[in-house]
């Protein structure tokens, strides 16, 4: 089979400016070292303000490379994430039925893997909800070591200054 040659773009965003761009740069850096792959060229934007937002920027790389196979360009795909990818040539691929094969039982374990990830991000986040929720319910006074239940109406609430309730 011939060499795949594509370009793919490359996007980060972040704070400030300066990180975003070395480590943009560090990630091609990586790209370039990976087996298989033949960087012809690379281009870089400069970073750029994200409209309405605190500080945040964006750039990003565009990459024109080859491979030796349409299996190493998927590899690519999903170690790289790049936020496109083209393929230049050829023109026509033809897969066999093992790189298809390969392809699909990536998909699917990079699938489930990320399903996974995410499942458990919401238990945690759930769980980090009650845990404020009973942390709002009652609030510590340091000042007297007292802790005072805010879920309670207000007027039984009233304590004496000699620390004794009023009726």
């Amino acid at each position: 089979m011939k060499e795949i040659r594509a370009v793919m773009i490359v996007e980060i965003a972040g704070k400030p400016a300066e990180h975003i761009k070395k480590a943009l740069s560090n990630h091609i850096s990586q790209f370039k070292g990976y087996k298989g792959v033949k960087v012809i060229s690379d281009i870089y934007s400069e970073p750029k303000k994200i409209e309405n937002s605190q500080e945040m920027y964006t750039c990003f790389a565009e990459v024109e490379f080859e491979v030796e196979s349409f299996h190493r360009l998927t590899d690519v795909v999903f170690d790289f994430m790049p936020a496109s990818i083209e393929i230049l040539s050829p023109s026509f691929i033809e897969l066999n039925i093992s790189d298809a094969t390969s392809l699909l039982n990536t998909l699917s374990g990079r699938l489930h893997r990320y399903e996974e990830i995410t499942g458990i991000a919401q238990i945690q986040t759930r769980q980090a909800i009650e845990k404020l929720k009973q942390m709002q319910g009652s609030q510590v006074n340091t000042n007297r070591g007292l802790i005072v239940n805010t879920n309670v109406n207000p007027s039984e609430k009233k304590i004496k200054r000699s620390g004794k309730k009023e009726n």
